[in-house]
């Protein structure tokens, strides 16, 4: 079957309001969109792959701003389901306080359902993403998200997931009920070793982490390891250290990790090794970090090169 979308990105959009001031003294928010399968997307989007996004918009008064910021990305919107529910809304300030809050329940985003598989979309692919956190949002999602990944095993299809363990609205054992639920059809698995590794699996050794899920048939094993300041890339029976790009302490790193991993996913299907992915999403989070975090200054490749 042809190949018309490099990834599919399946997950929660989000409005955004931000602001560069601490909440008690913003006098005005910036209107965007995210989620951090969104901002993954983005990422792949600017380094040159072909993305398509699976999620549900509501049909309310921003319904047509999320759809316009998703078609200004060069998204392929084809397969979104409209619904009769609000947005879902986050607030995030970019200061050192990382101020963040989030408004996600019986919004549009929790009404992904099975009935929203389409088979010839996802065979039309060459990789899918996704996170834990999609699969919280309903049963349905959950369910959707295990006959996706089940599908794209069956055909060859290179499967990318991030359990993105978030303590304010999810529970370590749905978390790691959610990624043992589907780490059969799982290829390549991003961690972080303090938000996932040691949450969900009480370990600190990446050795550990990496021997218990290659013995599962995962390929490619990314931990983000805020510890030694970079990453560890196992493939093909050997783990590699890729430091982050940033060398000082940065306090403001939301959304840097989503970066990281569309833009990983994004060079291992254009043809790089895991380790050239690594270094090439390290230094896309990185300068993306230095921009605040806004998701409309993701670098393009042209950028990533040009430094």
């Amino acid at each position: 079957m042809e190949k018309t979308l490099d990834i599919i990105a399946i997950g929660e959009c989000l409005l955004e309001l931000s602001t560069n001031e601490y909440f008690e003294n913003a006098k005005s928010f910036n209107l965007s969109f995210g989620g951090d399968v969104v901002a993954s997307a983005v990422a792949a989007k600017r380094f040159g792959s072909r993305v398509g996004i699976i999620t549900s918009i509501g049909d309310d008064y921003f319904k047509n701003v999320i759809i316009n910021k998703l078609n200004e990305q060069g998204f392929d919107i084809s397969n979104i389901k409209i619904c009769a529910e609000k947005n879902g809304l986050y607030l995030c300030g970019h200061t050192e306080k990382n101020e963040l809050i989030t408004y996600r329940r019986r919004v549009a985003s929790n009404y992904l359902t099975e009935e929203d598989f389409n088979e010839s979309y996802i065979k039309a692919s060459r990789a899918i993403y996704s996170t834990g956190i999609t699969q919280s949002l309903s049963i349905g999602s959950n369910q959707l998200l295990k006959k996706i990944y089940q599908t794209a095993r069956e055909n060859d299809i290179i499967t990318a997931y991030d359990p993105n363990y978030t303590s304010s609205f999810m529970t370590t054992y749905d978390t790691k009920e959610y990624l043992e639920d589907i780490i059969e059809n799982i290829d390549v698995l991003f961690m972080s070793l303090k938000n996932d590794v040691e949450a969900l699996y009480n370990l600190i050794s990446v050795e550990k982490i990496v021997n218990y899920f290659t013995d599962y048939g995962v390929k490619v094993i990314v931990v983000k390891s805020h510890l030694d300041n970079g990453y560890y890339v196992y493939n093909n029976g050997k783990t590699e250290f890729c430091p982050f790009y940033n060398t000082e302490k940065i306090d403001y790193t939301m959304g840097a990790g989503d970066v990281f991993n569309g833009g990983f996913l994004s060079a291992l299907t254009n043809g790089y090794t895991a380790f050239e992915a690594a270094q090439i999403a390290a230094k896309q989070a990185g300068l993306f970090i230095d921009r605040l975090g806004v998701i409309e200054n993701i670098p393009t490749s042209e950028e990533l090169l040009r430094v």
